[in-house]
Order: C-alpha cells, then structure tokens, then sequence
C-alpha cells in the first residue's frame, strides 16, 4: 500500500512540473513580463536552483527529508498563488526565484525517501527496479502534465473567461501540490538515525560527506560522466529545433516537432524500462555495461549530427534518447549502492549540481562556437566529450568495482 502512495506522489509531483512546462512563458507574459526581461526572469529561477542545490541536499540529509520535501511543496504554493496576483517584473522575479527554491528543495529530497524506503523493505539487490520504477513515473508525469497543461487555457478561454487565459493551470497547480502535501503528511514515515538523534550539525555532516565522496573513486567517475551529460543535454536541447527546421521540406512540416518531442520523451522511457528487464535477464557487470551503453550514446549524436533526411533524422535522435534512458538505469544504480543513507539526498543533490553546472558550461561555450562552426559540429563536439570522459575512466572504473548481487 505504502509502495503504492510513494509512487503516486512521484508521479503526482512531476505531473506539476509537466503541467506549466507548455505554457509558463506565456503565463509570465500573461502576467506582465516582457519579452526582453524574460529571459532575465527565467534566469533568475535557474540561478537560484543552481545556488541552492547543494545546500538543499545538505538540509534533506540534517534537517530530515520529508520536512525538506514538504518545504518544497509550500515554497511552489506559495511561488504560484503569487503568480495569480503578480504583476510587473519584481514580483515576477521573486515568484520564480521562489519557484526555484522549491525545485532546488525537491531534487533529491523524495528521490532520497523513496529509494531509502525501497532498500529497506525490499533490499539493495533490487536497486535496479526502484532507479526504473523513479526514471518511468517521473517522464509519465512529466508528458501527462504537458499534455494536459495544454489543453487548459483552452478549457479556461471558454468556460472561464472571467480569469487569466493561463490561470487554470496556475490553481490546478496549486490546489495539487495542496493535495500532495496532504498526501505526504499523512503517509511519508522516515526513519531516524539509528543512534536515535534527528540529525548531527551540517559541519559534521559535509565533512564527512565532503570525506566519503573524495576518496570513493566510483562516484567521482559517474559525477565526471553526469557533467558531460550536462554538456551534451545542453546541445541537444538549444539546438534541435533550429536544425531540424531546416531539414523540412516546407513550413507547414513543422507538426512534426510536436511528433519528434513526443518520441524522445517516450524513448527515454521505453529505455529505462528495456535497461531494467536487461539487467534482470541477463546480469550484465553493470559499470561495462554502463560504459557500453554511454558509447552508443555518443556514437548514435554523431550519426544524428550526419542526418539530412528527415525520416533518418527523427530516427535517430530517438535512439539518443533511448540510449541515454538506458544508460540511466545503471547509473542511478551504481550510484545508489556506493552511497550510505545517511549521505543519499546530498550525493543525489551534487549529482543534479553537477548535471547543471556542466549544462551551463556548454550553453556558454556553444554560445561562441555557434558563430564559427555549425549545429552539427557542436553535437560532434558534445559526443567527443562524451568518449573522452569514457576514455578516461574506463579502465580504473571497472576496476574498482564490488562485487554487485542483482
């Protein structure tokens, strides 16, 4: 029952996300931004996620993470019942920068409690299942909230027209994210230390998180892979749509980009679902599948970056998608089963840090290498990083691998 409630607010949780993702630019500028401080105020957001990611996995791990998690949920109600009255660009700045917090609180937080709850009740060789049961449930309520959040202003514009054209999905919003903390205060338990205290000072908590981190090698080779997805995410995103419309043989074509977002997000999870029935089936060493996996992810960005055909083109940049899901599913696993409980929320906050962080820093070299060389350069580019990262962990990370039951 309680398998079932936890999975229900991770689902519940990204539909939220998904729910805006269509529309909250032009809910910005529905509520007074401009197109020229757009960018300002959507940076702002990003910029507060990024500061306050590390921070947030510290305070999940002291503080308790079903407080951290719940933090979260009230500082998004409150982001959004300022964004229904919000006009003009402070207060729009400061709905995002709230909005931001929430994220930044959210990262790690419930990923952390689901997956301790999990190990607990069902053991660590099953690892596997839960990052695939986590990887699915988040891109189901991702698409179901962009899908539905499309339709909502539509709904709004003829049954509501006394309200903002993007309010609805604003108090849908808000009045489930009211629901989810209902949900969480009720059900979510989380168990204390086992030396029966809530928590030790954050000083004593970085230091030895600072210390476990550092000399355990095999997490500082996934967060040097997880930056280079960060780069290569980065080209991908920024530069598909500009390309791909090139590619079209006319402007009434451009439906497919609805088709094409719709494939790589179902890819993504179609993946992460073969990755799991993989490693169940087959018990494959997990690291050289891992690495296997993340090759053909940037063999497969080449092939795409080569495309001019549109069928072969849409073809393939699925399959990135579909290799990067199963690149995931180990990932999160190795990962998971180096990382002590106690420590969980942080080493899953660095990783989304670290994801970020390498995002942005190919966004600013891309941003000068665009006016010397073209999008499919970059993307070569971008899987270059990827196999150099390869290279240069290959051999010490297989190496320094435990013995694993799945």
């Amino acid at each position: 029952m309680k398998f079932r409630i936890y999975s229900l607010i991770m689902f519940l949780n990204s539909y939220l996300t998904g729910l805006l993702t269509p529309i909250l630019s032009l809910a910005l500028i529905d509520k007074g931004a401009s197109l020229s401080n757009l960018s300002i105020i959507l940076g702002l957001y990003a910029l507060s996620v990024i500061l306050l990611e590390l921070p947030s996995g510290i305070t999940a791990d002291v503080f308790g993470r079903k407080k951290t998690f719940l933090l979260s949920l009230a500082a998004f109600t409150i982001s959004f019942l300022l964004l229904l009255i919000s006009k003009g660009l402070i207060s729009l700045c400061i709905v995002m920068i709230l909005y931001g917090f929430g994220r930044a609180l959210g990262s790690g937080s419930f990923d952390a409690l689901f997956i301790d709850y999990y190990i607990d009740n069902f053991g660590k060789d099953k690892l596997h299942n839960i990052t695939t049961r986590l990887s699915v449930l988040d891109a189901l309520g991702l698409s179901a909230g962009a899908l539905s959040g499309g339709f909502f202003h539509e709904i709004s514009n003829k049954l509501l027209p006394s309200i903002g054209r993007y309010d609805l999905n604003i108090i849908v919003r808000i009045v489930l994210t009211i629901a989810v903390i209902a949900i969480s205060v009720l059900f979510i338990s989380e168990k204390k230390q086992k030396d029966g205290k809530n928590h030790i000072s954050i000083k004593k908590h970085v230091k030895n998180s600072y210390g476990f981190v550092c000399k355990n090698t095999t997490i500082l080779f996934i967060f040097l892979s997880v930056f280079s997805t960060g780069f290569f995410l980065s080209a991908l995103e920024t530069y598909w749509q500009p390309y791909f419309i090139t590619l079209l043989p006319d402007k009434g074509s451009t439906g497919l980009l609805g088709l094409m977002a719709f494939l790589y997000l179902g890819a993504a999870m179609v993946g992460s679902i073969l990755s799991n029935k993989t490693i169940t089936k087959y018990k494959f060493n997990l690291r050289k599948m891992y690495l296997t996996m993340r090759g053909l992810l940037a063999l497969l960005m080449i092939l795409t970056a080569l495309q001019t055909n549109v069928p072969l083109f849409i073809a393939y940049y699925a399959s990135i998608y579909l290799m990067f899901g199963m690149a995931t599913i180990p990932e999160d696993v190795i990962l998971n089963s180096e990382t002590p409980n106690e420590i969980r929320a942080s080493v899953l906050s660095v990783k989304s840090f670290t994801i970020q962080i390498g995002g942005l820093s190919g966004s600013l070299l891309y941003s000068i290498l665009i006016r010397f060389i073209s999008i499919p350069a970059i993307w070569i580019l971008a899987a270059s990083i990827i196999l150099i990262t390869i290279a240069l962990i290959a051999k010490r990370f297989v190496a320094a691998e435990k013995p694993t039951i799945i």
